[in-house]
């Protein structure tokens, strides 16, 4: 059986991305969809999730539930947000392309304020131009990364395709705890195995190392 999902959006004038993000993550009926907008909501807000709301009753999805927040007590709205979000059971998916600005940098502080594992996407609203998405496994090492994780991705962005038995040795660590550490940073994707058992940064390990881009693609 699937795992249970909550989806979150924030929304402006245009509803067509969330329903592609629906179609894509193959959502189903029984989770929950969440959407954020600024209080109040103008007409051609509501008008957008008319349609959105009328597509999820249309194939079979739950009645997606608009939540306006009052933007006008940052701190206010970024508590109600969390605690709106803080609801959703399962893994958050949270697609922040539409909306004001407010409302998405509002959303995207709930997520990490709650530590909860979440994945993310970001791109416009009408779909053209490039997408960031940050994947689950990524919002979940950054909540629970120690600070003997973030030594072993330092340690990788200086030496590039170091053993577990090297990284061992320069930290001063077991090399049973340090092998522990690089399955756990492997299965978020923060590292990659390489040739003669050594590892590797991956795009996002080298990012949260704060490590220069290696300009190759695919990691």
């Amino acid at each position: 059986m699937e795992p249970l999902r909550s989806f979150v959006f924030t929304l402006g004038f245009h509803e067509d991305f969330a329903i592609r993000r629906l179609a894509s993550k193959a959502a189903r009926r029984g989770e929950p969809i969440l959407v954020l907008t600024a209080k109040p909501a103008v007409g051609a807000v509501q008008k957008a999730f008319n349609s959105l709301r009328e597509f999820c009753l249309r194939v079979g999805l739950d009645e997606p539930r608009l939540a306006e927040l009052d933007l006008s007590d940052g701190a206010r709205a970024l508590v109600e947000a969390r605690a709106l979000i803080g609801q959703l059971p399962g893994l958050i998916v949270a697609d922040v392309s539409g909306g004001s600005r407010v409302v998405v940098v509002v959303a995207i502080l709930a997520l990490l304020a709650l530590g909860r594992e979440y994945e993310l996407y970001v791109a416009s609203e009408t779909g053209a131009g490039f997408e960031l998405h940050v994947p689950a496994g990524v919002s979940r090492a950054l909540s629970r990364l120690s600070e003997e994780k973030r030594a072993i991705l330092a340690e990788l962005s200086r030496s590039p395709g170091a053993t577990a038995e090297e990284l061992a040795k320069r930290l001063g660590r077991a090399q049973k705890t340090v092998r522990n550490h690089l399955a756990e940073l492997k299965k978020a994707g923060l590292v990659a195995a390489r040739g003669g058992g050594g590892f590797e940064l991956t795009s996002w390990g080298r990012a949260i190392a704060g490590a220069p881009a290696s300009g190759r693609e695919g990691s």
